[in-house]
């Protein structure tokens, strides 16, 4: 090691001491977990919403097929 070396780890060890800031930790913590819940909430809401789409959608096909029966049942009872 050189002398410059020497001077930068003197420099370095007269930094003072880094504390954590607890506050703003709670508070980041705090704002990730909303964001982290608001997602979920949007991903339950939209995962509901495409559910009642697919009944809606099988309901109508359901309705289509029955009437389609009817029709050929009235049709070959004349």
């Amino acid at each position: 090691m050189s002398l410059e070396d020497d001077q930068i780890f003197d420099a370095l060890a007269c930094l003072p001491l880094v504390t954590p800031d607890t506050e703003w930790e709670v508070r980041v913590q705090a704002r990730c977990r909303s964001a982290i819940s608001e997602r979920v909430a949007l991903r339950r809401q939209r995962k509901r919403y495409r559910a009642g789409l697919a009944y809606i959608s099988a309901a109508a096909v359901l309705c289509a097929y029955v009437a389609a029966m009817f029709a050929q049942a009235v049709r070959l009872a004349h």
